[in-house]
């Protein structure tokens, strides 16, 4: 049948059928059934857990009312089982798919309506869809869903994207392209055991900065596409697995759901729930930053390359924006100032301040850094260290300062070490440069 004809046969409202769900019936789909030979069997349950991983996915799958029905009781039985709850939900979620010309992207919308049973939603979709989309589309809807059930609700809460994201994937990564089902496939499903975020956590491995949590709190227009886009999406996944990981943690995400309603942010609702982990966002912070160092060493230590470890290095040893503590009523001009600097210029409890910062990030840097590169930090780290911790002499205005031999000593360490950073530079520009996991 030609798509002109096939648009002519989806144009007549008598040839589509609609479909609810057998999962507690939420899913109400509307549409075109294809033919009887190729339509997908509806029977089957979520079976044993299977081990094997997943080929990779499509780039878009056909829709009919089937298929889109069994699609949609898949994902909900995923998001049910890795939430750990029984299903209760109260907000009908419609479904129509229309016919849409091949070769055109056509976005999912959405439309909600808050009413005294819950939140009830109208789906749109093209008879052709990108599985992520789908899933990531559904998966939006089943969470608004839960965190609008209350009937004094007079305004629809929202959902963080890092969640929409996280879930996302996860039901993704557990169910494989077999969520969406073809022709002969057999009646029962099973979900993908092996560990979810293995793959995700090897590619922000290869990152220099892994992404903070202000990067999944607080995501921009930039973060929406290109490579920015591929390590939120990963970022939230290993995110949404580290906290259901923790002490009641699936407990807890439901939870926070919950509460979304009774705050204006999320982020409070988010430390309501957690209040037993995490008292102030500081404490998230400082955790998902341990949670990345923690990733880097998933592999033993010293996982990063020559050039990505020099990299770091350089970046630690030089502060960004450091001239703003003495230009506070003139306009910030970022330099960067180097060691040597520090202790010929600065006032001794500044750089006592600088150097302690300094010292602690290179020790935590040591563990995943390239072993010369980690041996040349730790240097650095013992210099600095020995300088800070040896007895001053009591000088003008009542400080400590160091002594000119002390200062002389210093600054011939640190240009060695220097001299030494330079010669690894030299040797890693010789390594072909490994290419990042987020390109294509």
């Amino acid at each position: 049948m030609s798509e002109s004809a096939f648009a002519q046969f989806v144009a007549d409202t008598s040839a589509k059928v609609t479909l609810r769900s057998r999962l507690e019936g939420q899913f109400l789909v509307r549409g075109v059934p294809f033919p009887p030979s190729i339509a997908p069997n509806r029977g089957g349950s979520l079976q044993s857990l299977n081990t094997e991983t997943s080929a990779d996915w499509p780039e878009s799958v056909r829709m009919d009312p089937s298929t889109a029905i069994v699609a949609c009781e898949r994902i909900k039985q995923i998001f049910l089982q890795e939430l750990g709850i029984t299903d209760q939900w109260k907000g009908l979620i419609e479904i129509e798919i229309d016919f849409h010309p091949r070769g055109v992207q056509r976005p999912i919308t959405l439309s909600h309506r808050l009413m005294n049973d819950g939140l009830h939603t109208q789906m749109k979709v093209a008879d052709e869809v990108t599985p992520h989309r789908f899933v990531q589309a559904l998966t939006q809807v089943l969470l608004l869903e839960m965190a609008n059930r209350s009937i004094e609700q007079k305004q629809m809460t929202d959902v963080p994207l890092w969640m929409i994201e996280g879930m996302t994937q996860l039901i993704m990564k557990r169910s494989g392209p077999a969520l969406f089902p073809t022709p002969g496939d057999p009646k029962s499903f099973s979900v993908i055991a092996a560990s979810p975020v293995k793959e995700a956590k090897a590619r922000l491995r290869t990152l220099v900065t892994p992404p903070d949590f202000d990067f999944l709190a607080n995501p921009g227009p930039e973060t929406m596409t290109g490579v920015n886009w591929m390590i939120f999406q990963d970022a939230s996944l290993v995110l949404t697995c580290e906290l259901f990981n923790q002490p009641n943690g699936r407990a807890n995400y439901y939870q926070t759901l919950l509460t979304f309603k009774k705050f204006l942010n999320w982020q409070l609702a988010f430390l309501q729930a957690w209040s037993d982990q995490f008292e102030t966002l500081i404490d998230v912070e400082k955790w998902w930053a341990l949670v990345m160092v923690s990733s880097q060493k998933e592999t033993g230590l010293n996982a990063w390359t020559l050039a990505q470890s020099l990299e770091k290095l350089d970046q630690i040893l030089a502060e960004a924006s450091v001239t703003t503590i003495y230009q506070i009523n003139q306009p910030k001009k970022p330099s960067t100032v180097h060691l040597q600097q520090i202790a010929e210029n600065w006032s001794p409890n500044v750089q006592t301040y600088f150097f302690e910062r300094v010292a602690a990030q290179l020790k935590a840097f040591e563990l995943v850094a390239e072993p010369r590169v980690s041996d040349l930090a730790k240097r650095y780290r013992i210099t600095i260290l020995d300088y800070i911790r040896q007895p001053r002499l009591y000088v003008f205005f009542g400080k400590d300062a160091p002594s000119r031999t002390d200062l002389k000593l210093l600054k011939k360490r640190f240009n060695y070490l220097d001299r030494e950073r330079n010669s690894l530079w030299e040797a890693a520009s010789k390594i072909p440069a490994e290419e990042s996991r987020y390109e294509k």
